[in-house]
């Protein structure tokens, strides 16, 4: 069974999205192949870009504590598609 794929709303602003899961004390989440929402508007439309959430780290794991998270979403079906596109997880 694979990992769901999230959208976490981070205490600093960030939303960064991937495959989500959580430690078995519950006190962390852990984030694969994150990647950051980057909301850019122009011409009065709004788009969101997909980048590398943190691009010079070695590992593609990131635990986060659930004290900066904010909330936990699931992203609208387009987005989770290029999510699935940019990391060249096509299931």
């Amino acid at each position: 069974m694979s990992k769901p794929i999230r959208c976490v709303k981070l205490i600093g602003g960030e939303v960064v999205m991937g495959f989500f899961s959580e430690n078995k004390l519950g006190t962390e989440i852990i984030i694969e192949e994150a990647r950051e929402c980057i909301v850019d508007i122009t011409e009065g439309r709004m788009e969101v870009q997909l980048a590398p959430w943190l691009p010079f780290a070695k590992d593609h794991v990131f635990k986060i504590r659930k004290s900066s998270v904010i909330t936990v979403f699931e992203a609208r079906p387009n987005l989770e598609t290029n999510y699935k596109v940019s990391t060249g997880n096509r299931k």
